[in-house]
């Protein structure tokens, strides 16, 4: 596995984060993983460029721009609560940083979890349709 160089992460750290949410299927069809630190995650995002995954499906929030973000479409919250409130608004709540990748595959998911866990993902979960995985124990 590649490891990024973390001195290639650019110096303003809220470029990565979005303040609202992706279009839909969003939440849906998503892998959803909360990291403690902000720099691990931008490696994992940089990681799955580096991997060949389309960046148009790779979005990171930091903790705050989560939160802001749900408060923001209230729709959503319950949706999210429902859901994969441990995983998301709860990780966030308690500082934890969102990187949610969609997988075109079955073996991408796999190869995503597998990618992740090298950038010590703290939870992550795939919400499907009507269902939600946890990826890891």
């Amino acid at each position: 596995m590649k490891f990024v160089d973390a001195r290639n992460i650019p110096e303003q750290r809220d470029a990565f984060s979005e303040r609202a949410f992706p279009a839909a299927p969003f939440p849906r069809k998503y892998i959803h993983a909360a990291f403690h630190d902000l720099q691990d995650a931008m490696l994992a995002f940089i990681a799955l460029l580096g991997a060949g995954y389309d960046g148009e499906n790779i979005h990171l929030m930091t903790s705050r721009d989560f939160v802001e973000a749900v408060e923001q479409r209230q729709t959503l919250l319950g949706f999210l609560c429902s859901f994969n409130s441990d995983v998301c608004l709860h990780e966030a709540n308690r500082g934890q940083h969102i990187l949610s990748v969609r997988p075109a595959t079955s073996e991408q998911m796999k190869q995503i979890r597998d990618l992740l866990i090298a950038y010590h993902v703290r939870s992550m979960t795939y919400v499907d349709t009507w269902t939600v995985t946890r990826l890891l124990p």
